[in-house]
């Protein structure tokens, strides 16, 4: 018995190194992505990706199988954690702070390597819009207590911070995936301690060209983000979607995520619907890298329409 636990240590100890080593050459790549949306210039920054069961993810849905086969994929989904960087005159805003440590050592956690091989420093951050507290979009803000981007303001919807606040406390027999996510509060928590976080309560303008819309269901504050010059309309979809090759097929398919499903639902039929009658770019933090592209609509659903590549800023 000694013996078998052993090599199953060993296998173990094996696995964990072959895992690390995978992740060292999968974040050799170049982790940033340029595109002008009229005068700015906005940067596509990997945070890395996590594996995600994709039937566990989206409530067992029996269309599940037949639509991943479709595009080549297995059930376990190696989902992209996208931020993105909008660089105007005068600012350097941030939209998202990826997941630092809290998925552990392999998964996740490139925003900073990402960030300064595209040519800049946490330091020179000057804003973060967030658009919901949850492990990969606010974990990557401080790591034991000590704050990444010490010069940023943070943007948030009031309601984002209310709900964490009343739920500061762990709730064992709360199933909305609240334990789990409380680290992501807490790593948010240096910079309402600093007086860094500048909150807002209804649909608003936060500099000339970049508002925000309230798109709760997902969380009590989910909010996105718009950003508009010269004509060019790019929104910054947050957590809309997860799963582009299951979800677009059908906005209600369940979302084990969601904090209100029913809600959340309803909120991507609509943003689906808005996204392709107006043809406005989507940035959204779960699709494949750099997560940039249009929606169009189809007798069935809608699809995905990536962006065409170019190089040049």
């Amino acid at each position: 018995m000694k013996k078998f636990n052993l090599c199953m240590l060993i296998a173990s100890v094996f696995s964990l190194f072959s895992s690390a080593i995978m992740a060292q050459q999968i974040g050799e790549q170049a982790g940033y992505y340029h595109l002008p949306i009229g005068d700015v210039e906005v940067i596509a920054i990997s945070d890395g990706t996590v594996p995600v069961s994709a039937s566990g993810l989206l409530n067992h849905d029996e269309r599940i199988p037949e639509l991943l086969k479709k595009d080549f994929l297995s059930d376990t989904v190696e989902t992209s954690i996208n931020t993105y960087l909008i660089k105007t005159g005068k600012s350097l805003i941030l939209v998202d702070a990826g997941s630092g440590n809290l998925f552990g050592p392999v998964h996740g956690g490139a925003l900073v390597s990402s960030l300064e091989k595209a040519g800049f420093k946490p330091e020179e951050v000057t804003d973060i819009l967030i658009t919901h507290i949850h492990l990969d979009h606010t974990g990557g803000l401080s790591s034991d207590g000590r704050m990444i981007f010490p010069n940023a303001i943070i943007h948030i919807n009031q309601k984002e911070i209310d709900f964490w606040q009343s739920h500061e406390k762990p709730d064992h027999s709360d199933t909305r995936g609240i334990i789990s996510n409380r680290k992501s509060y807490l790593n948010f928590k240096p910079y309402l301690q600093a007086g860094k976080v500048r909150s807002f309560q209804r649909d608003t303008t936060l500099f000339p060209g970049i508002s925000t819309h309230e798109y709760a269901g997902h969380t009590a504050g989910h909010t996105v983000y718009e950003l508009q010059s010269k004509g060019q309309r790019l929104l910054f979809w947050g957590d809309l979607i997860h799963v582009a090759s299951i979800q677009f097929s059908d906005a209600g398919i369940l979302n084990e995520y969601d904090f209100d499903k029913l809600k959340a639902a309803a909120q991507r039929k609509k943003a689906y619907a808005e996204a392709a009658n107006s043809e406005c770019i989507i940035a959204a933090d779960h699709i494949s890298f750099p997560g940039i592209g249009h929606i169009r609509q189809v007798a069935t659903g809608y699809v995905w329409v990536p962006i065409n590549y170019q190089t040049g800023k």
